[in-house]
C-alpha cells in the first residue's frame, strides 16, 4: 500500500518573499499609465521642475527577481522533509495576499534632496576668503625731488644783501577823504556790497520762493551793527533788543525781525554753480578781499608768512576744521597769511588739503619741494615790487625753497630751520646738546658759497638753528637778557640773521592780537560766517594801519582802534541817513511843486483868475 502523499505545505512569507512581490512581471504596464494625459503634463513638470534628477521606475526585467536570498536565518520549517515551493507559486501566493501593494513605478517620485558628505556636514570646511580682482589705478607719476649740492664750510657769508626802505611818496595812492570809512572802502569795496546784496536776495528767492529785497542801503546798516557789537559785547544778539538790556544804538538802527530776516539769508555766492571748491560759499568775498590788499603792497618789501586761525568750534565744517595747540584759537580754518611789518595783510591762502592751491600754478621743481615750501611760493608769487624779504619759521623753511625764492622770484628769505633739513650743514655745526654747554650767546655760522646760504646755530634760551640767503651773522649786536645767575639783565651777543628775524617776524601776530581785540561777532551753524566775519575785522585793521600811516606824526594818527571802528559805525549810518533824508526831501518837493501846478491850473481857469493875481 503505498504511502499518502502529504499536500505540499504552505510556508508563512519571509522578508524575501515580501520584497520579491513587490517587483513587478517584466513587461508589465505601469499603473501611472493610467493617469490621464493632463494630469501626466502636470506630474512630469512637477518633477522636473522640483527633481531634475528623478524619473518613474521603467517597468523592466529587474534584477532583484534573479537574486539569490539566503533564507537560512528564518523560521524553520514544520517538516524537515518539506518540499521548497517553487518561484512560480511563490509569486502567485504573493499576488494573492498583496494584490493592494502598488508598484514601485506607481509610488509619486518625492524631491530628491542632493546627497552631502558626511565630513562637510558635520565639520563644514572653512574656504579662504579671496578678494576679487581689480583693476588698481595707475598713481600719478611722482615729480622728481629737487636737490642740490652742497659744499658747507665754517666761514664768513659774502652774499648778503641789503634793501633801502621807500620814501614817503611812494605810497599808494591813497583817499583824498581823510575820513575812517574811506579806508575801509579800500577794502570792503562797493561792489562787494553790490555782490552780497544781490546773492542774498537770490538766496531768499531759492528758500523761500521771494525775495527779502534787501537795499543796498540796508545792508550798509547790518553791517554797522555788526561793526559796533565787536566794541560793546554782550552774551547774546538778542540783548541789544531785549526790554532790560536794550542798545538803542543798535535797536534804533533795525528792528531785530529784520535783522533776523537779513542774517539768516545772508549768502555770497549762487548754489547752483558750485564748482567743487571747499571755500565755494565764502570764496567770491575771499578773491574781492585778496585782490583789493594786494593793491595796497606798493610800499613795503619785507613780509613774513605764518598760519592765522580763523576760530570756529561748530560741527558744520567737516575736513575744514583744523586744530592748532599752539594759537590763540585752536580750533578752526587755517589761513596762510602773508603780512607786512606793520601788520597789514596782502595776500593769504586758505587751507583746504589737495584743494588748497587750486588758482596757483608752479612747476615741477616746486611740486617737488613739499606743502609747506608751496604755501611760501604762492604767497611770494604776488609780491609785485621785487626784490623783496620774506620771513618764515621752521615749518616751511628749506636750503631749496630759499634757492628758488633767491633765483627764480627775485626775493631772499629767512627763516628758522628744523634739524632734519639741514642738507649736510649739521656735520659741520656742533650738536645742540654741545652748544647747551657754551655760553648764552654763543653761535657757529656755516655757509655754502655754490647755492649762496648761510646757516647759523645760536645758543640762547637753547639752541636755535636759522637759515639765510642774504644775511649771516655779521655785524654782530648786542642784546639785554636776564641772567639767573646774576639776577640782573646782562649783554648777550646776538648775531644779525637772529635780530633780522625777530625785527621783521611779528607782522602775523600783530594782526592776529588787533582782530581778537575787537572781533565782530558772528556765531552762526553756517561756517563760511565765520570766515565772513574774520574778513570785515582784516578789513578794518588793514583800513586803520594805512589811515595812521598817512597822518604819522600828526594828531590823527593817535586815534585809537576802538574809536575808529566806531567812527566806521557811525559814517556807515550816517550816509543811510542823509540818504533817506535826501529821498524824502526829493519827495517832498516833488508833492509841493505838483499842488502848486494843480492850484494854478484851476485858478488860471476862464473867468477864475484876477489880473492882479499872481502865484509864487
Amino acid at each position: 500500500m503505498s504511502a499518502k502523499r502529504r499536500p505540499p505545505v504552505l510556508l508563512k512569507p519571509n522578508r524575501a518573499s515580501k520584497i520579491i512581490a513587490l517587483v513587478p512581471n517584466e513587461h508589465a504596464p505601469s499603473d501611472a499609465s493610467e493617469i490621464s494625459d493632463s494630469e501626466t503634463e502636470l506630474h512630469d513638470a512637477r518633477t522636473i521642475s522640483s527633481t531634475p534628477l528623478s524619473s518613474p521606475a521603467p517597468s523592466t526585467a529587474s534584477s532583484l527577481a534573479n537574486i539569490t536570498i539566503d533564507t537560512s536565518d528564518d523560521e524553520e520549517l514544520h517538516s524537515e522533509d518539506a518540499d521548497i515551493i517553487p518561484d512560480s507559486i511563490v509569486r502567485e501566493i504573493g499576488e494573492s495576499i498583496y494584490e493592494n501593494v502598488p508598484s514601485l513605478s506607481a509610488i509619486p517620485s518625492l524631491p530628491a534632496t542632493p546627497i552631502i558628505p558626511i565630513a562637510s556636514s558635520l565639520a563644514p570646511r572653512k574656504k579662504r576668503f579671496r578678494k576679487p580682482t581689480t583693476v588698481k589705478a595707475k598713481r600719478p607719476k611722482k615729480n622728481k625731488k629737487f636737490q642740490l649740492t652742497y659744499n658747507w664750510r665754517v666761514a664768513q657769508f659774502r652774499h648778503q644783501a641789503t634793501i633801502e626802505e621807500g620814501e614817503e611818496d611812494d605810497y599808494i595812492d591813497l583817499p583824498e577823504d581823510d575820513s575812517p570809512l574811506s579806508f575801509f572802502h579800500l577794502f570792503f569795496s562797493q561792489d562787494m556790497f553790490t555782490s552780497i546784496v544781490e546773492q542774498t536776495n537770490l538766496y531768499s528767492v531759492q528758500q523761500t520762493g521771494k525775495s527779502i529785497q534787501l537795499t543796498d542801503e540796508e545792508f550798509r546798516d547790518f553791517l554797522a551793527i555788526h561793526i559796533l557789537m565787536g566794541i560793546v559785547v554782550m552774551p547774546s544778539y538778542l540783548d541789544y533788543w531785549s526790554e532790560k538790556f536794550r542798545y538803542g544804538n543798535v535797536a534804533d538802527i533795525m528792528s531785530l525781525k529784520r535783522y533776523q530776516l537779513i542774517r539768516r539769508h545772508l549768502h555770497f555766492v549762487d548754489n547752483t554753480m558750485d564748482d567743487g571748491d571747499k571755500y565755494f560759499k565764502v570764496r567770491p568775498v575771499i578773491e574781492h578781499l585778496r585782490q583789493n590788499c594786494l593793491k595796497q603792497q606798493k610800499k613795503e618789501t619785507k613780509f613774513s608768512i605764518v598760519e592765522m586761525m580763523i576760530a570756529y568750534k561748530g560741527t558744520k565744517a567737516g575736513k575744514r576744521q583744523q586744530y592748532m595747540k599752539d594759537k590763540p584759537n585752536k580750533w578752526g580754518f587755517k589761513n596762510y597769511v602773508r603780512a607786512g611789518v606793520s601788520g597789514i595783510i596782502y595776500d593769504f591762502v586758505l587751507y583746504g588739503g589737495d584743494d588748497t592751491f587750486r588758482n596757483h600754478k608752479f612747476t615741477e621743481e616746486e611740486l617737488s619741494l613739499g606743502f609747506g615750501a608751496q604755501v611760501v611760493i604762492a604767497l611770494c608769487q604776488s609780491i609785485c615790487q621785487k626784490p623783496s624779504f620774506v620771513f618764515c619759521d621752521n615749518f616751511f623753511s628749506s636750503p631749496e625753497l630759499l634757492f628758488i625764492l633767491r633765483e627764480n622770484y627775485g626775493v631772499f628769505a629767512l627763516g628758522t630751520i628744523r634739524g632734519n633739513r639741514l642738507r649736510g650743514a649739521e656735520k659741520v655745526l656742533p650738536t645742540e646738546k654741545a652748544m647747551k654747554k657754551k655760553p648764552r650767546g654763543h653761535f657757529v655760522e656755516s655757509i655754502c658759497d655754490k647755492n649762496r646760504l648761510a646757516v647759523v646755530r645760536w645758543n640762547d634760551n637753547k639752541a636755535v638753528t636759522f637759515i639765510s640767503s642774504f644775511v649771516a651773522s655779521e655785524p654782530i649786536e648786542k642784546i639785554r637778557r636776564y641772567s639767573k645767575d646774576a639776577k640782573a639783565k646782562i649783554d648777550v651777543q646776538c648775531p644779525q640773521i637772529v635780530r633780522q628775524y625777530n625785527r621783521h617776524m611779528g607782522g602775523v601776530d600783530l594782526s592776529d592780537m588787533l582782530i581778537l581785540m575787537y572781533k565782530t561777532p558772528f556765531k552762526s551753524r553756517r561756517w563760511y560766517l565765520a570766515i565772513f566775519a574774520q574778513i570785515i575785522d582784516i578789513c578794518i585793521n588793514n583800513a586803520w594801519l594805512l589811515y595812521r600811516q598817512k597822518h604819522s606824526g600828526n594828531v590823527k594818527s593817535k586815534n585809537p582802534l576802538k574809536a575808529f571802528r566806531y567812527d566806521i559805525y557811525d559814517l556807515l549810518c550816517k550816509t543811510l541817513c542823509l540818504a533817506e533824508f535826501s529821498m524824502e526831501m526829493a519827495k517832498e518837493i516833488l508833492v509841493k511843486a505838483a499842488l502848486a501846478l494843480a492850484i494854478k491850473s484851476v485858478l488860471t481857469g476862464p473867468g477864475l483868475m484876477s489880473p492882479g493875481v499872481h502865484l509864487s
